[in-house]
């Protein structure tokens, strides 16, 4: 609903209907405040004084932990306008106010032991998702990466690529980082990792966003199979605050996010529905939503996605060596 708080200076008030919790821990801060980052017809990010990043997502876009849904028009606001919280609004320049006092709290579902299946039931639906999503043979990301999991049929990535110059850069990261995977190598995953950071242009450049995919899934598989995977936070961190100078502050606040296990809300539902063993109509909502975002990013995320469930794989060839 949009109201007219103030005809003579055209101001307007929204609404925000969902926040994540890390936007709603923000906008709680006694003044809170920074500026405007960047403007684009579906996302406003914002920059606290102190770095912190969240965004503003127009009705119909993911969730995320860092975000409010409220349906502001972008051409309202301008890159480096102020903004600030005042009487539970958000205020940004002189003439948005967005009321936060009635917004719901976004979680982002999580699977834990209780719900988990077998792991061989999870490779079961990770083989037949593989073997029916497209290729994305025409994108210009490294979602192309997707190819050398599909046409593997022991867990060894094939050594090819389609040809691209981005592709192309990152194959080798992208080959150490599979073969990682299936060896359950957690410090070769973080030093290959940091290979990817930064690479490719854009808001949140290709590699951190495969590579943020990657650190997800890993994630979600500690969480749900603890005694499985020796995943653990205090590992990856040393890449993370590394790459805070190697790629943009919105990227880094992603890509921090993604090795927490937080990331957009299609992949929340994709990675739960293969680790509760759904079938593939299950799956296809999620996928389609996550390869919608960004020009390459939603392809990107995906590829890491599945690079990282190969640690699934792995585990299982593993268990049956011994």
């Amino acid at each position: 609903m949009i109201v007219f708080a103030n005809r003579s200076t055209k101001s307007l008030t929204w609404h925000a209907r969902l926040m994540g919790r890390e936007a709603k821990r923000l906008l709680a801060m006694p003044g809170f405040s920074g500026r405007v980052l960047a403007v684009f017809s579906n996302t406003i990010y914002l920059s606290g004084r102190d770095g912190e990043i969240l965004w503003v997502l127009r009705e119909g876009m993911p969730m995320h932990r860092r975000c409010l849904l409220a349906s502001l028009p972008s051409s309202s606001i301008c890159r480096g306008q102020n903004f600030f919280v005042e009487n539970s609004c958000l205020r940004i320049g002189k003439g948005v106010t967005i009321d936060l006092s009635h917004s719901a709290q976004w979680e982002p579902p999580a699977i834990g032991p209780e719900k988990a299946v077998p792991l061989v039931r999870v490779n079961a639906s990770y083989q037949r998702m593989l073997a029916a999503i497209s290729i994305l043979n025409n994108s210009g990301g490294l979602g192309q990466a997707i190819s050398l999991l599909s046409t593997n049929a022991d867990g060894r990535p094939m050594a090819i690529l389609p040809a691209n110059f981005l592709a192309s850069r990152a194959r080798s990261a992208i080959l150490g980082l599979a073969r990682a995977c299936f060896d359950q190598d957690i410090a070769r995953i973080t030093q290959r990792g940091r290979d990817l950071v930064g690479l490719g242009p854009g808001l949140t450049p290709s590699g951190d966003d495969f590579l943020g995919g990657l650190l997800f899934a890993a994630h979600c598989l500690k969480r749900a199979y603890p005694l499985d995977f020796c995943w653990e936070p205090k590992a990856v961190m040393p890449l993370i605050d590394w790459a805070r100078t190697k790629t943009n502050s919105i990227s880094h606040a992603f890509l921090s996010d993604l090795a927490l296990g937080q990331g957009l809300e299609p992949m929340h539902e994709l990675v739960n529905s293969l680790l509760e063993s759904r079938d593939l109509g299950c799956l296809q909502p999620s996928t389609n939503q996550l390869l919608g975002i960004g020009h390459t990013s939603g392809g990107d995320m995906l590829a890491g996605t599945l690079t990282g469930m190969l640690l699934v794989v792995g585990k299982l060839k593993a268990q049956h060596r011994a």
